[in-house]
């Protein structure tokens, strides 16, 4: 009966502090551009997952390791949210899957941000964040869906028997599926994470963007 309160308490205090970031790091042009890719990533989560993977999770890759790790989790936070909103992922869910997409740009904020290994790098992170995308999003549910089977959370287990049961959990209900976005993470970085880094580079330099790098 309370979640709903709940899921509006949250939804709003992680908004709140999304919109002050917003307003100390970034500038009018930064935001302008944040509005840009976050509705390329309405756009393509419109056609939904496809057995995991959505290819709004390409957007969040190239703009963090365009624009810095900052820049990286408001767009993956933000993004998400605006795109749930459009394809009806209004659930308890939410909260967390902005919290795990906005990580996911901003590790990518955080690797090299020229050379040649930089499309590389890219692409194994995206590989990796595929797995750890779908294992930290299975926490919000898998104390209440796994409950009462061998999998599932249990309270007297301890930590070591409930990560044992959670990894259980994983490779039963999630590996699949999560292989399936890890695998279209790497390709598609692979195929136009090229052109689109240097797209993006390009409109920082004309923008004359500060771009924060990661140290």
């Amino acid at each position: 009966r309370d979640a709903p309160i709940f899921l509006v308490l949250i939804s709003g205090c992680l908004l709140l502090v999304l919109a002050l970031e917003l307003d100390r790091a970034l500038g009018p042009k930064q935001i302008a551009l944040l509005g840009v890719l976050g509705a390329a990533m309405v756009a393509l989560r419109l056609p939904g997952y496809v057995a995991g993977f959505s290819a709004m999770f390409l957007v969040v890759l190239v703009g963090g390791a365009a624009f810095g790790p900052t820049f990286g989790f408001l767009l993956g936070a933000i993004g998400t949210f605006a795109s749930g909103l459009f394809v009806g992922g209004i659930g308890p869910w939410l909260p967390f899957q902005m919290v795990s997409v906005g990580w996911v740009g901003l590790g990518a904020g955080m690797l090299p941000r020229s050379g040649r290994w930089r499309v590389p790098a890219l692409a194994a992170y995206g590989v990796l964040v595929g797995y750890l995308f779908g294992a930290v999003m299975n926490l919000w549910a898998w104390p209440f869906i796994g409950s009462g089977t061998p999998i599932g959370w249990a309270p007297g287990a301890g930590l070591a028997g409930n990560l044992r049961r959670y990894l259980a959990y994983y490779l039963a209900t999630s590996l699949a599926w999560d292989t399936f976005r890890a695998v279209g993470n790497g390709l598609l970085v692979v195929v136009l994470g090229g052109p689109l880094l240097r797209t993006l580079d390009r409109a920082a330099r004309r923008l004359r963007l500060d771009v924060q790098v990661a140290v």
